[in-house]
Parts: structure tokens; C-alpha cells; sequence
């Protein structure tokens, strides 16, 4: 689909919400595309989806209805647009469309380093601290792999064997973190690429469309995954604990079960690129992938 006819899909879902359209020009594009949209009213963020669907048919319904809580309980977060029915979102020619509130200011992530860390385990307590509902049509992270897309791992050249062992030893402890307590509604993918620092509301989480039900342990691996590559990376886990030990008790769970689910994450993250992946990944990044799960294996 060209550029052209995805402005087109766009400016046909915009049609279906209250809103009096005056510019759109697109502002992002990965996964989803964003449009920037100006209307009379002030400025909105309309995010078209793929096709491909790797999230539950729930999932828009579910972060529509936890960002509008959060927004309704005083927290700096994108409001969900209703559309012109009171539903939160459109779907044109196969593609889910929501309509957010545009926020004003810098991604995090160019100026990340352990002071926004603590920072960011703050913002992540709070959200763990809100309250809502379980019983959302969302996915569930009790498994290493749980976007609805192929297992691709043991395809990986030279590292196919470490990866699918890695994976199979990751979800021993993933088993085992299930097997007690109550899982919760968590972001998913609190990382500093998807948190704007706002002029006056400090960091902004934005991007939930990958909330998941998962335990608080799962989703602190998560953004520690994403340090992964850094090299004051331990500086960077100590900072954000202990931001988020200011709000709440950081979970008891020892070294050895991090660790795995960071590895977790990692795959995840992995087989989730070879599943979208129009070619050849670089050798370069199943190297350090199949390097980090061989370390973990013989640790």
C-alpha cells in the first residue's frame, strides 16, 4: 500500500469522529503509522494499524478504556477519542483506527540515562499502582512467544538450537511465576521510545496498544530488556528500581528469574522481527541474540 492510500484510509476513519478536520500530514511510521491531525479544536494523533494482527480483536477496546481511567483519575496520558457512535475505534478496509489527544513535547529517549531511568520506574509503579479491571479480551503473557504471529526461532541460521532451548528454559520460569498470585492489566512496552516528556505533566506514557495480563515482574524485565545494548546498563537497572521503589515495593523476585525474563523479552522481541520481516535480518543481530541466550544458558 502506497502513501497515498493509507492518507486515504486515514482521512476516511477521521470521517467517524467528532471532530472538524482542518490538516492531517503522517508523523510517524513503524508498525502502525500516526497522522498528526489539526483540527478546530486543538490537535489529535490518529493511529492506522497494519493488517497483520498480532493483538487480540479486544485490545483496542481494552487501552481505550484504561487510558480514559487513567486520564479520568488525574494521570498525564493520551485520551481516547470517541468516535461519533461512542466507540473507540474504526476499522477501514481491514485497518484499526483510534483517535488519541496529541501530546506536546520530546520522546525520552534521546536524553536517556539513569536520572530519566528513575524517572521511569516511577511512571511504571504508578501504573502498576492503578486499578482496573482483569477481565479484558486482551492477551496474556504465560507464554515466551504470545503475539499472535509463527515461532520463527529455531529458523535462525547457526543459532536456531540455542534459541528454541533458550526459549523452552524462559518459560520454565515464566510457568513458575504464573503459578502463584494474580496477574494484572500491564503497559507491556514501557520504554523510553514510548514516553514523551511534556512541558508541565513530566514524562508521558504513551503507545499501550500492547498491554497485556501479566505479572509486574514481566513488565519491569520488559523496559530493563530494552537497556539491554547500553553499556552503563547496570547503572541503568539500579536507577529505575530505584525510582520505582520511591512508589511501591519492587517485587520479590530473585536475580535468577529476572534474568530469564529478560532473556524472555528478548526473544519475544526477536521472533516478533523475523515474523514481520520482509527478507534477511543482519547477521549482526541474530549473532548478539543467539550469544545472549548461549551466556544465559551457561550461566
Amino acid at each position: 500500500m502506497t502513501v497515498v492510500d493509507e492518507r486515504a484510509i486515514a482521512l476516511a476513519a477521521l470521517e467517524n469522529f467528532p471532530v472538524e478536520v482542518r490538516r492531517v500530514t503522517r508523523a510517524a511510521h513503524s508498525f502502525n503509522t500516526i497522522y498528526r491531525v489539526e483540527t478546530a479544536r486543538g490537535t489529535y494523533a490518529l493511529r492506522v494499524g497494519p493488517t497483520l494482527r498480532i493483538h487480540t480483536a479486544g485490545t483496542a477496546a481494552a487501552e481505550a478504556e484504561w487510558q480514559r481511567a487513567l486520564v479520568a483519575d488525574g494521570f498525564a496520558v493520551p485520551d481516547v477519542v470517541l468516535t461519533s457512535s461512542g466507540e473507540p475505534m474504526v476499522t477501514v478496509e481491514g485497518r484499526t483506527c483510534v483517535l488519541f489527544t496529541w501530546v506536546h513535547g520530546r520522546l525520552m529517549r534521546p536524553r536517556l540515562g539513569p536520572s530519566r531511568a528513575r524517572l521511569l520506574g516511577r511512571l511504571m509503579a504508578r501504573l502498576h499502582d492503578h486499578p482496573v479491571r482483569r477481565d479484558f479480551d486482551v492477551l496474556h503473557a504465560d507464554k515466551v512467544l504470545y503475539w499472535l504471529v509463527p515461532d520463527r526461532l529455531a529458523d535462525v541460521p547457526a543459532h536456531g538450537k540455542v534459541l528454541t532451548e533458550a526459549r523452552d528454559n524462559a518459560q520454565e520460569l515464566i510457568d513458575q511465576l504464573w503459578a502463584g498470585g494474580e496477574p494484572q492489566l500491564i503497559h507491556g512496552d514501557l520504554t523510553a521510545a514510548n514516553v514523551i516528556e511534556a512541558p508541565g505533566a513530566g514524562p508521558v506514557p504513551i503507545d499501550f496498544q500492547d498491554l497485556v495480563i501479566g505479572f509486574p515482574e514481566q513488565d519491569i524485565s520488559f523496559t530493563l530488556a530494552s537497556f539491554g545494548r547500553r553499556d552503563d546498563r547496570e547503572a541503568m537497572h539500579q536507577a529505575f528500581r530505584a525510582g520505582y521503589s520511591e512508589i511501591r515495593p519492587w517485587p520479590d523476585v530473585s536475580d535468577t528469574v529476572m534474568q530469564g525474563l529478560i532473556i524472555a523479552r528478548g526473544l519475544h522481541q526477536l521472533n516478533i522481527t523475523l515474523a514481520l520481516a520482509d527478507g534477511p535480518l543482519p547477521q549482526d543481530y541474530l549473532d548478539y541474540h543467539g550469544a545472549k541466550a548461549k551466556t544465559w544458558l551457561q550461566g
